[in-house]
């Protein structure tokens, strides 16, 4: 589904004969089904009181919905996302030359209403994330490289998970971002609390070396970031979390730059076996961390080297 293309997904997941789901994943696959083997848009997914963010949740859910089923027509689909918030926007609206401006004016309107958002493109398609609570707190993280701080907003209470949480009926959903000025944790997706491996390695780990990555790499594509930080989460990770991150790296990997994760699983894996000579989930722990650890410096001295 994170490569935005519903009906692959969807096929993948009725192939496999319902009477062998049971439990959550028997409920995963109704929700799923029920979602997306329609004719039309179902209904919005989630309760919110205001009705000016009640519309603009149900637009953007309209346009995942469409365009996760039918990719062929998300250019298409986004001109008409842009022209349903211009209307609810109103008048102000007139100002904003494009998306990116629109989408300014939508955040401090939601802003105004008690709502923290994101927006913008979340590779392949717009993202609405919304929030209510919002803390900071600093943070010291170890990456395999040298020590970083960095400065993290704590997001909780969320209305909206996005895109990539509709899309897999909240089964999975971003656990956060970083931009040049600080890391955003998604606070529900870690359950296990802060303290957990989940956190201080696949949001921490990996949003500190995008926050690293951001300041000392000013050209690099979102699938190298997340190639670069997908390493240091094997470097990091003990046994359980390696397992669990490295099975999801290649079981799911892209052959398309532009939906950034896949392909950059796809290009760890490959990196990886081929510095172990074999596949890198036969190997002991200490030997895949030891790869990904070289890896990523060699990754290092390459840029280094065109600068």
């Amino acid at each position: 589904m994170l490569r935005g293309d519903g009906a692959q997904a969807l096929q993948a997941l009725t192939a496999v004969p319902v009477e062998e789901f049971a439990g959550a994943d028997r409920d995963y696959r109704s929700c799923m089904h029920d979602r997306f083997a329609r004719s039309a848009s179902p209904p919005m997914v989630g309760t919110i009181e205001d009705p000016f963010a009640r519309s603009v949740l149900a637009s953007y859910q309209a346009y995942w919905w469409t365009a996760l089923t039918t990719p062929s027509r998300k250019a298409e689909l986004e001109t008409n996302l842009q022209q349903d918030l211009r209307k609810l926007l109103g008048e102000p609206a007139g100002a904003a030359p494009d998306f990116d401006a629109l989408e300014a004016l939508l955040r401090a309107e939601l802003e105004k209403r008690g709502y923290h958002a994101l927006t913008g493109l979340t590779p392949p398609l717009r993202e609405l994330m919304l929030w209510r609570k919002q803390t900071r707190r600093d943070y010291d993280v170890a990456l395999p490289e040298g020590p970083q701080r960095v400065r993290v907003e704590l997001l909780d209470d969320f209305v909206s998970l996005g895109w990539g949480a509709y899309g897999r009926c909240d089964r999975g959903s971003t656990g956060g971002w970083a931009t040049e000025e600080a890391l955003f944790a998604v606070v529900p997706v870690y359950k296990d609390g802060l303290e957990s491996d989940a956190f201080q390695v696949v949001f921490l780990g990996h949003e500190a070396q995008h926050f690293a990555d951001k300041h000392r790499f000013k050209d690099l594509e979102n699938w190298e970031l997340e190639y670069r930080a997908k390493l240091v989460e094997l470097v990091q990770a003990g046994a359980t979390l390696s397992q669990k991150r490295l099975g999801g790296f290649i079981t799911s990997q892209g052959s398309d730059p532009a939906a950034p994760h896949p392909y950059a699983n796809k290009q760890v894996v490959d990196a990886l076996a081929k510095r172990l000579g074999s596949s890198p989930d036969t190997v002991p722990l200490a030997q895949l961390q030891d790869a990904a650890r070289e890896e990523l410096f060699a990754d290092t001295r390459r840029r280094l080297s065109k600068h």
